[in-house]
C-alpha cells in the first residue's frame, strides 16, 4: 500500500495566526536536523496521535500553543488530512477532523470536528484492507491479545523514537507494552503475509462448515436409528400391508429377502393409494398372516429350544474346563515338589554316600529313579491338561457364537410378531377400517421418506458429501504446514536484508546467521558452534541502533513486495547517532569537532538509509529527526533536508517564535 506523509501541519490556538505546514517527500530520506528541545521528537508522538492512537504523548510544552494537530496523508494517489484536536487536561481527546481530497488539496485556517477516533478508526482498517477476523485461532472472544488485526497494530513498524533506537531489550515501537507486544506476536504471521486475508476468512467458512457437519452428522444418526429400528420390523410392515390389501400384486416375502427388495414393494403403496383409493381385501390375506403368525411362532418356539440346548452345553463345558485348570494347578504344585531330585540325583552318581547326612544306602539310586519316572508321568500329564485346555477355550467360543446368531433369530422374529399382533396398540381388536390404513400408510411413508434420507440420492446425504468435499479443499487452502512455509520465506528474505545493511554499519556478529525471532520479539543470532545468542547480549548501543535500523529496513522490504500490505510506506528513525554521542547536550557543533572515526559511523547510518532508497525503488519514506547537521549527509542523492531548527534560522523549531510571542497564557 503506498501510504506517506506529505505534510505535518499545526493549527495554533491562536487563530488569527496561519497553521503550521511541513513538508515530506517520498522516495526520500527527510532529515530534521536541530539543536535539542526545538520539538523534533514531538513529531512521533504528533503523527501517532493523528493516527488514533489511545493517549497524547506530545509534551505539554507543544500542546499549550496548539489547537489541533494533523497530518495530510498520500494514499494510493489520494490525499487524506486528518487531524486531532489537542486533549487539554485529558490523557486524549476523541474529536477529529477528516477529508480525503481526489483533487486538489484545500488546507483550513481554522477546523471543526466532523468525525471521531473510533469512526477514523474504522476507515483506516477499511483503507488497509484488514480482516475483521481473528488470526489466531485460540483467541478468547474477538478481542484482547488474539483479536483481528488493526490500523493501529500496525504503528509499531512506523516508528523508532529515541527510547527505542537504540534499545536492548525492546525492538519494535510499543511493544515494551506487555498487551502490545502480546498482540504484535499474534498476528506476526498476518505482517508476514503468511497468512492473508483470503486465508482467515477461508480459515473462518471453514470453521462454520465444521459446525454445520456437526450439526447435519446429528440429524443423520437420528434418523439413522430410527430408519435401524424400522428395518429390523420391516418384514412386519410388509405382512401388514398384504393385510390391509395394499401388496395384492405382489408375492409373499422370502426368508431371505434384503430391506432394499422390501422397499422396492412398500415405496409405491403411498402412490397407489393417491391414485386408486382404498383396496378392497383379497379373500384369503388373513388366513395367510395368521398361519404366518402361527409359523413365526414355532420357529421361536424351536430356536428357544435349542437355545436352551446350547446354553447347558456352554455351562457343562465352562464347569469341565475349570476342573481341568484346577487339576492343571494341582500337578504343577506337584512338580515343584519334585525340582530337588534332579540334584539328589546327580550327586548320587558324583558321591555313593547321601549328599545331606552322609551314609551309604544300598537302595539309593532305585529310590531316586522311582521319584524321577513321577516327575516325567507329572509333565506328561500337565502337557495333556493345557492341549484339553485350548479344546475347551475353543469350544465355548464356538458354542458362544451359535448363542449369539439363535438369539438373533428370535429378535428377529419377536420383532415381526410385534409388527404384526401389537404395534402401538391400534391395530389390536380395531377392524380393517378405510382410517387404519391411511394412518398406516401415512406411517409407511414417514418411514420411507427418512429412508431415502440416508441413501445416497438422499438430500441429507447430498449435503453431507458437498460439505466433506468444501471442508477437504479448504483445509488444503489452510494447511499449517503451508503457513509454515510461506513464514519461513518471508523471515529468510528479513534476514538476507538485516545481513545487507549490517553489513554496511559493520555492526559486530554482521556475518553471523540473523533471525527476527517473531515469539520474543528480538534478533537472533547463530554461531557456528551452534549456540543462539539474543540481540541484548551482543552488547553496545551502537549495534543495538544498527540492528534496529537494519531490522526495520528490512522489514519494509518485504512489506513493500506486496502492493497492498497494511503497513504504510513510511518510517521515523529518531536520534539514530545517538549510539555515536550519548551525552544529553550534544549539537551540530559538538558533532562536528568529533573524532573522525565517529563522524564516519555517524556517516555509514545515512549510507544506509540512501541505500534502503535504492532498494526499495523509491517506494519507501524515511523520516530523520537528528542533532547531526548537511555535513554528514549532504553528499547523499537520496537525502532531502525539511528543515534545520537552530538559532540562526529563520524557523528555529516546532513552534514558531511570533505564536510563543503572540500566546498570551493567562487567557
Amino acid at each position: 500500500m503506498e501510504f506517506y506523509i506529505e505534510k505535518i501541519i499545526l493549527w495554533p490556538k491562536n487563530t488569527d495566526l496561519e497553521p503550521r505546514q511541513i513538508s515530506f517527500k517520498k522516495g526520500k530520506v527527510n532529515v530534521i536536523t536541530g539543536d535539542s528541545e526545538r520539538g523534533k521528537s514531538a513529531l512521533i508522538a504528533l503523527v501517532d496521535y493523528a493516527m488514533c492512537s489511545s493517549k497524547c504523548q506530545i509534551p505539554v510544552g507543544i500542546r499549550e500553543y496548539v489547537e489541533w494537530f494533523g497530518v495530510l496523508f498520500s494514499i494510493n494517489s489520494r490525499k487524506m488530512l486528518l487531524a486531532r484536536r489537542e486533549p487539554g487536561i485529558h490523557q486524549a481527546n476523541g474529536d477529529m477532523y477528516k477529508r480525503e481530497f481526489e483533487k486538489a488539496v484545500i488546507i483550513p485556517n481554522i477546523l471543526k470536528k466532523n468525525t471521531s477516533v473510533d469512526a477514523v478508526k474504522l476507515r483506516l482498517d477499511e483503507i488497509a484492507g484488514l480482516s475483521d477476523l481473528a488470526v489466531n485461532d485460540n483467541e478468547e472472544g474477538s478481542s484482547g491479545f488474539g483479536g483481528r488485526p488493526s490500523f493501529r497494530d500496525m504503528a509499531s513498524f512506523l516508528f523508532q523514537p529515541q527510547y527505542i533506537i537504540a534499545n536492548q531489550s525492546t525492538l519494535l515501537y510499543k511493544t515494551d507494552s506487555y498487551q502490545h507486544r502480546e498482540k504484535i506476536r499474534n498476528i506476526f504471521p498476518y505482517v508476514l503475509q503468511a497468512i492473508d486475508n483470503e486465508t482467515l476468512r477461508n480459515k473462518e467458512r471453514l470453521k462454520e462448515l465444521h459446525r454445520e457437519q456437526n450439526a447435519l452428522e446429528k440429524e443423520y444418526t437420528s434418523i439413522q436409528k430410527g430408519v435401524e429400528r424400522w428395518l429390523g420390523e420391516i418384514r412386519g410392515t410388509y405382512m401388514k400391508a398384504k393385510e390391509y390389501g395394499l401388496l395384492t400384486n405382489r408375492p409373499f416375502p422370502d426368508d431371505d429377502w434384503t430391506a432394499k427388495e422390501f422397499i422396492s414393494n412398500l415405496k409405491n403403496i403411498p402412490r397407489a393409494l393417491d391414485k386408486k383409493g382404498a383396496p378392497t381385501l383379497p379373500e384369503g390375506t388373513t388366513e395367510k398372516i395368521t398361519s404366518r403368525i402361527a409359523g413365526l411362532k414355532d420357529q421361536e418356539i424351536e430356536l428357544s429350544r435349542r437355545l436352551e440346548e446350547l446354553r447347558h452345553k456352554q455351562a457343562t463345558i465352562k464347569r469341565i474346563a475349570n476342573t481341568n485348570e484346577q487339576y492343571s494347578k494341582s500337578i504343577l504344585t506337584q512338580n515343584e515338589r519334585l525340582k530337588t531330585v534332579g540334584w539328589f540325583n546327580k550327586k548320587i552318581k558324583e558321591h555313593a554316600d547321601c549328599p545331606v547326612c552322609g551314609s551309604t544306602p544300598k537302595n539309593n539310586q532305585s529310590y531316586i529313579n522311582a521319584l524321577l519316572r513321577v516327575g516325567d508321568d507329572l509333565r506328561e500329564r500337565s502337557a495333556q491338561a493345557n492341549d484339553t485346555k485350548v479344546i475347551f477355550d475353543s469350544e465355548i467360543v464356538k458354542v458362544g457364537n451359535q448363542i449369539k446368531v439363535i438369539e438373533r433369530k428370535i429378535n428377529n422374529i419377536r420383532q415381526e410378531l410385534k409388527q404384526l399382533e401389537y404395534e402401538d396398540g391400534k391395530y389390536k381388536n380395531r377392524g380393517q377400517t378405510i382410517n387404519d390404513i391411511y394412518r398406516f400408510v401415512g406411517s409407511l411413508e414417514s418411514k420411507l421418506a427418512s429412508y431415502n434420507i440416508l441413501t445416497d440420492d438422499g438430500d441429507l446425504v447430498k449435503k453431507l458429501n458437498q460439505l466433506s468435499k468444501e471442508i477437504l479443499e479448504l483445509e488444503e487452502k489452510v494447511d499449517s504446514s503451508l503457513i509454515r512455509q510461506k513464514e519461513k520465506t518471508a523471515l529468510d528474505r528479513i534476514q538476507s536484508s538485516i545481513s545487507h545493511y549490517s553489513k554496511l554499519f559493520q555492526a559486530e556478529r554482521s556475518d553471523d546467521p540473523i533471525k527476527l525471532n517473531t515469539a520474543d520479539l528480538t534478533l537472533d543470532f547463530s554461531t557456528d558452534k551452534g549456540r543462539v545468542d539474543a540481540l541484548w547480549e551482543i552488547g553496545s548501543g551502537s549495534n543495538y541502533m544498527a540492528y534496529h535500523v537494519s531490522a526495520l529496513l528490512a522489514l519494509h522490504e518485504l512489506f513493500l513486495r506486496y502492493s497492498n500490505h497494511p503497513v504504510p510506506s513510511f518510517i521515523f528513525f529518531d536520534q539514530p547517532s545517538q549510539a555515536y554521542f550519548p551525552e544529553l547536550q550534544v549539537n551540530e557543533e559538538s558533532m562536528s569537532q568529533a573524532k573522525q572515526g565517529d563522524v564516519e559511523r555517524v556517516k555509514r547510518i545515512f549510507k544506509v538509509l540512501s541505500d534502503a532508497i535504492k532498494r526499495t525503488q523509491g517506494k519507501l519514506q524515511i523520516i530523520v529527526l537528528e542533532h547531526a547537521g548537511p555535513s554528514f549527509w549532504e553528499n547523499f542523492a537520496d537525502v532531502h533536508k525539511v528543515a534545520r531548527w537552530r538559532d540562526d534560522e529563520k524557523e528555529k523549531a516546532l513552534i514558531p517564535d511570533e505564536w510563543k510571542n503572540s500566546f498570551n497564557i493567562s487567557d
